[in-house]
C-alpha cells in the first residue's frame, strides 16, 4: 500500500508540469482517456491518482512515473513531520495534509527548514552529549580530583610555612619544594582541562556516528534494494542448505589438542554475515558512496557493519518467500521465527524492510532496550519519534516488557499530538547468564500506526476505543502535567499545550 502522501503531491506535480509543456486540462484529459473535471480533482488535490492512470499521466507529460508519485518528497515530508511532532519546537496538532501542501508548493523553502531544523538539532545534541560527558567522563572527574588534592596540598603546605616561624631552615625548604612541585602539578592539570574545552571534536565525536547511521537507514526507509537482489541471486533455486553447508566446512573448528573444547560452530547470521562482508564489497560500497551523511570513517565502518547484517538477514529469510508468510501469519513474529529458524528480533527487525513498492508491509518503528533503559537501537516512524538521549516514556510497553520476560506485552497509544499507534513488546535473552551475574536481558519494540494494527495479529482482542494508554515520547517534551508517571519536568510550556 503506497504512502498516502504520493496522491496530495502528485497533483501538485501534474498540475506543474502540465503548465510547463503548455498543455490544456483538456488536452491531457483526453491523452489520458478521463474527463476534464476528473483531472481538474486530481489536481486540487481532491481525488486520488494512482496506478495505471498515474503511468497514463507521466507518458503524456513524457516524465518519468517517479516525477509525480511523490516519492522523492517523501522524505522531505516525513523529516517535517517528525519536526511537528518535537514538542521543543512547536505546538501539537500540525497537520499532515498541510506539510504535503508546504512541500509541493515551496519545495526550496521546505528544503531551507529542514536545514535550520538540522542545525538546532545538531547544535542540542551537541549540547547533550557535552553535558553527558561532563557528567560521566572519567577524565574530567579525575582532573578535578587531582585539582582539589593539589590546591589542599598546597594550602597546607603554605600554612605551615606561614605559620612556623621556629621552623628548621631544611624543613621550611622541604615544604616549599613541596609548594612548587604541586604547584606546577596544578598548572599542567589546568592546561589538560583548556585543551579538552577547547578541542570540540572530542567533545561530541562518540555520539555521532550512531546518529549517521540511524540517519542513513531512516532515508532508506531500512529498504536497500540492491541488497535485496544480491541476497536473492545468492540463495538462488536452490535455497541456502548448500552455501550454509560450504561456509560451516570451513568455520568447523579444529580439536586444539590441549584437553579444551573446541569452539563452537559459529551461528548461520554469523557466517552469513561474514560472507557478505567478503563477497558484497561492491554493493556495500555503493550505497555508502551515495551517503551523505556518512561523513567519517567510524561512521562508515559501522554503516558497513549495519548494511552486512541486512544482506545476511535477506539472505536467511528472502524478500518474497517472507513477505507472503508474514501476510498470511499476519505478522506473527513467533510463527515468523519457526518457519524461517531466526531469532524473535531477527524476525521483528525484518518486518521493518518490507518496503517494496507493489509488496509493502504496513511501516514499522524498531526499538530495542537493555534493563536501565538505554536505548540499543531504534528505527523511528515520522510521526513517532525514539528518544536519542535519555529514556523514553516510562509507559511504553517496551519497558513493561521487562516485568514478564518471554511474553509479548501489547497496548494502544496515543500522542500528545493526536497520533495513535500499536506498541508490542517482548523481553528476549540475548545469553545465558554467568554465575553470580544477572540475567542478559533485551525488550525489543515493534510499533506501527493505529489505522495498521488490523493487519497485524498483536493488535487482536485490543479494545482500541477503551484501552488506549496517553503517551509521551520523553518526559522533558511531554505536556501531560497530570501524569502520574512523570520523572522530568517539561522543559517548554508553549501557548496551546495547556491542558493536555
Amino acid at each position: 500500500m503506497r504512502c498516502p502522501v504520493s496522491s496530495t503531491l502528485a497533483g501538485l506535480k501534474i498540475r506543474s508540469a502540465r503548465k510547463q509543456l503548455g498543455m490544456t486540462q483538456g488536452e491531457l484529459a483526453r491523452r489520458c482517456g478521463i474527463s476534464a473535471s476528473y483531472l481538474n480533482l486530481i489536481e486540487l488535490n481532491k481525488r486520488a491518482v494512482s496506478g495505471a492512470l498515474l503511468d497514463r499521466i507521466a507518458a503524456s507529460l513524457d516524465v518519468r512515473r517517479a516525477t509525480l508519485d511523490g516519492e522523492a518528497e517523501q522524505r522531505i515530508v516525513d523529516e517535517l513531520n517528525e519536526i511537528s511532532v518535537d514538542l521543543a519546537v512547536t505546538t501539537p496538532g500540525t497537520k499532515r495534509k498541510a506539510t504535503e501542501e508546504f512541500v509541493g508548493r515551496y519545495p526550496g523553502w521546505a528544503d531551507l527548514l529542514l536545514d535550520v531544523y538540522r542545525a538546532y538539532r545538531q547544535r542540542t545534541q551537541d549540547v547533550l552529549a557535552l553535558a553527558d560527558r561532563l557528567n560521566h567522563d572519567p577524565f574530567l572527574g579525575e582532573s578535578v580530583h587531582r585539582l582539589l588534592t593539589k590546591v589542599a596540598s598546597i594550602r597546607s603546605a603554605a600554612e605551615i610555612v606561614e605559620l612556623g616561624d621556629d621552623l628548621p631552615v631544611a624543613d621550611r625548604a622541604r615544604f616549599l619544594s613541596i609548594i612548587s612541585a604541586d604547584s606546577h602539578e596544578l598548572a599542567r592539570t589546568a592546561e589538560l582541562l583548556v585543551d579538552f574545552f577547547e578541542n570540540s571534536d572530542a567533545r561530541v565525536r562518540a555520539a555521532t556516528p550512531t546518529e549517521r547511521v540511524d540517519a542513513l537507514l531512516f532515508n532508506a526507509q531500512n529498504h536497500f534494494p540492491d541488497l535485496e537482489a544480491f541476497a536473492e541471486e545468492r540463495v538462488g533455486s536452490k535455497g541456502l542448505g548448500p552455501l550454509l553447508r560450504r561456509l560451516a566446512s570451513k568455520s568447523r573448528p579444529r580439536d586444539p589438542g590441549n584437553g579444551r573444547p573446541a569452539a563452537s560452530v559459529p551461528s548461520a547470521f554469523d557466517m552469513l554475515r561474514s560472507y557478505v562482508a567478503r563477497v558484497a564489497a561492491r554493493e556495500i560500497d555503493a550505497i555508502l558512496d551515495q551517503a551523505p551523511m556518512l561523513v567519517d570513517a567510524a561512521a562508515r565502518e559501522l554503516a558497513a557493519k549495519a548494511l552486512h547484517a541486512y544482506a545476511a538477514a535477506a539472505m536467511l529469510m528472502p524478500y518474497g518467500a517472507f513477505f507472503e508468510a508474514a501476510e498470511r501469519h499476519r505478522y506473527d513474529l513467533d510463527a515468523l521465527a519457526r518457519q524461517f529458524g531466526v531469532s524473535y528480533e531477527q524476525a521483528a527487525h525484518r518486518l521493518t524492510t518490507l518496503r517494496r513498492p507493489g509488496r509493502e508491509g504496513p511501516r514499522f518503528a524498531f526499538m530495542r532496550s537493555d534493563a536501565s533503559g538505554f536505548i540499543t537501537k531504534r528505527l523511528p516512524l515520522p510521526l513517532l519519534p525514539l528518544p536519542r538521549y535519555g529514556h523514553a516514556c516510562p509507559l511504553w510497553v517496551v519497558y513493561g516488557a521487562f516485568q514478564t520476560p518471554g511474553v509479548t506485552v501489547r497496548a494502544f497509544g496515543e500522542l500528545p499530538t493526536g497520533e495513535q499507534f500499536l506498541f508490542f513488546a517482548r523481553t528476549i535473552e540475548k545469553q545465558p547468564a554467568r554465575a553470580g551475574f544477572p540475567r542478559h536481558l533485551r525488550s525489543v519494540m515493534l510499533a506501527c500506526t493505529a489505522d495498521d494494527a488490523h493487519r497485524i495479529s498483536a493488535g487482536d482482542g485490543i479494545d482500541r476505543t477503551a484501552a488506549t494508554i496517553p503517551l509521551g515520547t520523553t518526559c522533558s517534551l511531554c505536556p501531560r502535567s497530570a501524569c502520574a508517571h512523570r520523572q522530568q519536568p517539561r522543559l517548554t510550556v508553549d501557548a496551546g499545550s495547556q491542558g493536555l
